[in-house]
């Protein structure tokens, strides 16, 4: 049974520097007077997680003192437990370094920067139903760019950023608990274990429908938009 997850937070942000001022780490931005850390752990135990190890590195304490060892959401009370790098590790790094702490056997894995209101439940039963070692939630991508329709040199239709049927990796993966003893001590998991259970056929895939809402904050732009449209979690 699905109980734990593990929060990838310990990157520097970069590239959300102009709003992080390298003051706070990024997990800790505020959307809608909540950081990203703390919407994410909202929506973990909504779905029926009881335990989230933070995986840590860049102001690693920040993140701490936010959250000590028990946070309290709107759906119930949750464990924290924290892994800390020393060193930039990768994602793969990172999750090699927080596998002892997974008690059960099975773990979801999310990046510390999205935001969405997907349910689990179908990404299990997908898992359960496969009978693969990891399952990755999909989301089909919005297009940075409008996109034109043409005919006879004539723009027919104009389309703003639309959503295309074109599917990305959602930054959430639930992986069987052995599986994470193959994960690199240093080095990327989409370079490396990812590659390996796809050549498996053991990698799994579950795409969000288009209107579950899911977007992951990046940018400015992209914290000023999550600010407006974040719709929060009932």
């Amino acid at each position: 049974m699905l109980k734990e997850a593990i929060i990838l937070a310990g990157g520097k942000g970069t590239r959300l520097r102009s709003v992080t001022r390298n003051v706070f780490p990024k997990g800790l931005t505020p959307v809608k007077n909540k950081p990203i850390l703390g919407w994410e752990m909202e929506w973990l135990a909504r779905e029926g997680i009881q335990k989230v190890i933070l995986a840590t590195g860049h102001l690693a304490e920040r993140i701490e003192d936010a959250f000590g060892t028990k946070y309290d959401t709107s759906f119930g009370s949750l464990n924290i437990e924290y892994s800390v790098e020393k060193e930039k590790l990768g994602s793969g790094g990172a999750i090699k370094l927080a596998k002892d702490l997974v008690d059960g056997d099975l773990v979801i894995v999310l990046n510390g920067d999205i935001l969405t209101t997907a349910s689990i439940d179908p990404l299990v039963k997908l898992h359960e139903d496969l009978d693969v070692y990891a399952t990755m939630m999909g989301v089909n991508m919005v297009s940075p760019f409008g996109i034109v329709h043409h005919e006879n040199s004539l723009v027919t239709k104009y389309e703003e950023k639309p959503r295309l049927p074109v599917p990305i990796h959602a930054g959430v993966d639930l992986f069987d608990t052995d599986v994470l003893n193959r994960f690199p001590t240093k080095g990327q998991m989409e370079e490396t274990i990812f590659l390996e259970l796809v050549k498996e056929r053991k990698f799994g895939f579950h795409l969000i429908s288009d209107d579950v809402f899911w977007m992951s904050i990046d940018t400015q732009k992209d914290f000023e938009t999550a600010n407006k449209t974040w719709p929060g979690l009932l």
